[in-house]
């Protein structure tokens, strides 16, 4: 056999095996075939895994309660990665990190130093600290009903009174 027939039945082979391989893939993902071919035509292509996230969609609750000239104080571990994503989806409001374990005179100095009237407390895989939660227990702080990954108050800046000393 010449070495160019050889060639070309390599590449029939080759090509046969791709062809089957497709049909192999579209056999398994048969029933999300049809749903992604109709999400890359006309669908919103990111919507859907973002939809699916539920840190994402408590995210969504938050930027319902907190109006986008409000500010709010977020309380987590910076090295998560939540605040930075919980920052770009509620962008037009007044952003301030907080460590979920602050001493409670440093809380009340930063909501009123920043003018937050929200604060939220992501809470995911931890209750709230003991010191937050002797802190939220305060008449200047009111709890919001969205629930989920984390817990929202809204907090009543004329009731904050002090400063800083700790």
């Amino acid at each position: 056999m010449p070495t160019s027939a050889r060639l070309i039945w390599l590449t029939r082979l080759f090509l046969l095996l791709w062809a089957l391989q497709g049909l192999w893939v579209l056999w398994e993902l048969g029933p999300d075939v049809l749903d992604s071919g109709r999400r890359l035509l006309w669908g919103p292509r990111g919507a859907a895994v973002r939809l699916e996230d539920p840190f994402y969609l408590w995210i969504l609750e938050l930027s319902r309660e907190i109006p986008p000239s409000g500010a709010y104080l977020f309380l987590d571990r910076y090295e998560r990665g939540k605040e930075i994503e919980a920052r770009y989806h509620l962008f037009p409001r007044r952003h301030v990190l907080g460590a979920p374990n602050l001493p409670p005179s440093y809380l009340f100095y930063l909501l009123r130093h920043h003018q937050a009237g929200f604060l939220v407390a992501h809470t995911a895989p931890e209750p709230l600290s003991p010191e937050v939660a002797r802190a939220v227990a305060t008449p200047a702080f009111s709890a919001c009903p969205p629930s989920g990954r984390g817990l929202l108050f809204r907090v009543d800046l004329g009731r904050l009174q002090g400063d800083f000393y700790d």
